[in-house]
């Protein structure tokens, strides 16, 4: 049973300033350790003293439930005692809880890693954020920060540590999305033609698939069923370690095409590592391959031969899965198809995302408008638009 307060707390009489009046209130609060200690505040533009013991009286009441009060309870403690507990507790991918942790280390921590939990105001956000822009950052990695920081307070809030996380919609930064590079399809054979043959058959299931690299350099022969014509992914390689899939909604089955499936089966009779567990593709002593090297060493290299252009972060294997994407929704228009071979659990991220408009499309969107309005006409438009310049449209 929760035990009361009987405390009656302190407002002071009306103080003039140069912000105004203001009224200085004091009450006890209850600490991590069970005791009690006294916090005071000076609260600003408040109508007179009877407003401001209305705010000391929420104060009170809130003590006396006897929540343990966050004042102790610095950022950098409640991250390393109660947040990353939290996330491995939810089973939070080993990949995702490096990247948070990164975040949290190189940018969060430095800015705010002292300040105690309950002290962290939406000025304070608002000026870590402005920093970080200032610091070259750009507004999607400041976003994701933002996004770090409100789990966090959502974490303290659930605990009863804040009343209100300080984190508001305000502070978000505006995101321009910028379009992901594709190929088309002739690029594509040009990469696979190009690419030297012990890579060859990895490089075919990445641009048939669309597959991410992770899942695909985390396939194993037991999950090639040669015989149906079909590969399954139910991991992903992350760092060397065998991991979960993205999402649940990245397990699934991929049926092959003819050719790929052809060039799998060549691929089983050539390998040395063919057992169950052996990696579909890897090194010559059987470990897997890593992603970064594959890039580095070979897509880039093939790239820069055919002087195809590569912007940074952008330019990796993921090309392969957003030019799939744009194939499937070219040829034939249905997201469904896309969306269940990307293996996405949202539909729009499959169309705002991993389809793109080829420019002969656009120049037949823009043909489709001139025969609506025209017609038949749309010929002698052309002609007089050449022949005659002063030709009326009746």
């Amino acid at each position: 049973m929760t035990r009361q307060s009987y405390q009656q707390g302190f407002v002071s009489k009306p103080i003039h300033t140069r912000r105004g009046t203001a009224f200085k209130i004091r009450y006890r609060v209850r600490t991590l350790d069970g005791s009690w200690k006294q916090r005071s505040e000076t609260l600003y533009g408040l109508s007179g003293r009877k407003a401001a013991q209305h705010a000391l009286d929420d104060r009170v009441r809130a003590a006396s439930r006897m929540t343990p009060d966050a004042a102790g309870l610095t950022m950098s403690k409640f991250a390393e005692n109660y947040w990353r507990p939290y996330l491995e507790r939810r089973m939070a991918k080993p990949s995702t809880l490096a990247s948070y942790m990164s975040a949290l280390n190189l940018h969060i921590l430095p800015a705010l890693g002292e300040r105690g939990l309950s002290d962290i105001l939406p000025l304070h956000i608002e000026l870590f954020l402005q920093s970080k822009l200032k610091s070259g950052l750009s507004p999607k990695t400041v976003r994701n920060l933002l996004a770090i920081l409100q789990g966090i307070f959502s974490l303290a809030q659930d605990n009863d540590l804040v009343d209100r996380s300080p984190i508001r919609n305000r502070h978000k930064p505006a995101i321009r999305r910028a379009e992901k590079p594709v190929w088309t399809p002739s690029q594509v054979r040009k990469i696979l033609d190009m690419t030297p043959e012990r890579y060859r058959v990895l490089f075919q299931v990445l641009a048939l698939t669309g597959a991410r690299a992770g899942e695909v350099l985390g396939l194993q022969w037991r999950h090639i069923d040669l015989a149906k014509e079909q590969l399954r992914i139910e991991q992903s390689l992350w760092r060397g370690q065998l991991v979960p899939p993205k999402t649940n909604h990245s397990v699934r089955v991929i049926n092959l095409s003819p050719v790929l499936a052809q060039s799998l089966r060549m691929h089983y009779e050539a390998s040395a590592e063919k057992k169950p567990g052996d990696f579909v593709f890897c090194k010559s002593d059987g470990t897997p391959l890593h992603p970064d090297v594959l890039r580095k060493d070979v897509l880039y290299p093939i790239l820069d031969r055919l002087n195809y252009a590569r912007p940074s972060g952008a330019s990796g294997f993921h090309a392969f899965r957003h030019s799939v994407g744009s194939f499937i929704n070219a040829e034939t228009g249905n997201l469904k198809l896309a969306q269940k071979l990307l293996g996405h659990s949202n539909i729009n991220m499959t169309a705002d995302v991993y389809t793109h408009v080829s420019q002969e499309a656009e120049r037949e969107a823009a043909r489709a408008v001139e025969r609506a309005v025209y017609g038949d006409l749309f010929p002698n438009c052309s002609q007089n638009a050449n022949g005659n310049k002063t030709a009326v449209v009746n």
